[in-house]
């Protein structure tokens, strides 16, 4: 019987002196860049998802566990319905709910206070391949929110989310706070941000 797997040779480290570190491989980035690295894309990292009945302190507890600041959320048959995020919880919601229905805040569930897919706006996966960081900050500014969501479609012409685009990833990857560039006047003063604060870090 042939031999199927080998021993592989080893070396010895003498003469390695460096680590290789992420940031030494990669350009800096600009408003110039393409959306895409920006986008978490979901045929590479699994969305964080959560149910319906889940309570909302369950649900702000899954949150910071996976740091994240949104949840998919979804049926107990894995059907996507809706999304939830931190400010929602935060925001005056799960106390309107509470007092239009007599319960308490244990009783207050995801499906309650959620924002529905009926509500929820997206970009095609299609533009974001064809467009600049700079558009998705404008599209961001647009439309008042934090998030935006990407869809595509299967081979079999089926719907589906493959990804999200949030403004905190944005601002951590500018190294830029969201409302600086919210504030800038142009795209040359926010490239002129990011260039000193690069400069600052290195």
């Amino acid at each position: 019987m042939s031999q199927e797997f080998y021993p592989l040779r080893l070396q010895d480290n003498c003469d390695v002196e460096h680590l290789l570190a992420p940031e030494q491989n990669q350009q800096p980035f600009s408003v110039r860049n393409p959306a895409i690295e920006v986008m978490t894309d979901f045929s590479v990292v699994t969305p964080v998802t959560v149910t319906e009945g889940v309570s909302i302190d369950d649900a702000l507890e899954r949150m910071k566990s996976q740091h994240v600041r949104l949840l998919f959320v979804i049926t107990l048959a894995g059907k996507f319905v809706g999304v939830i995020s931190s400010h929602d919880i935060a925001d005056n919601k799960a106390i309107v709910h509470m007092q239009n229905h007599g319960v308490t805040r244990d009783e207050v569930s995801v499906g309650h206070i959620m924002l529905h897919k009926e509500h929820l706006q997206s970009l095609t996966f299609d533009q974001v391949t064809h467009s600049r960081i700079g558009d998705i900050m404008l599209t961001l500014k647009s439309s008042g929110g934090q998030h935006l969501l990407v869809v595509d479609e299967s081979e079999l012409g089926i719907k589906r989310i493959r990804g999200i685009i949030s403004a905190s990833d944005v601002s951590r990857k500018l190294r830029v706070g969201f409302d600086i560039m919210y504030e800038a006047k142009s795209f040359a003063e926010i490239e002129k941000i990011i260039t000193q604060g690069s400069d600052s870090v290195i």
